[in-house]
């Protein structure tokens, strides 16, 4: 299990976290509560066990690629 910390790309600001099976692909989408759905932009391997996760809100109407 690897601990993933969800960061707002705007502000900096953890906005969520959590357990993954396997590390996050960048594009792919997450439901985070009081965020919504935010993209994967990127994320930064802390450790074998844990990273930070860089995400942006997805705009209303907008698909994932």
């Amino acid at each position: 299990m690897v601990a993933v910390h969800y960061i707002d790309s705007e502000t900096g600001g953890v906005v969520g976290c959590g357990f993954a099976e396997t590390l996050p692909e960048e594009g792919s989408v997450v439901s985070l509560e009081g965020m919504g759905e935010c993209v994967i932009l990127n994320y930064w391997e802390l450790r074998p066990e844990s990273c930070d996760v860089y995400v942006r809100r997805m705009d209303p109407g907008e698909a994932a690629a």
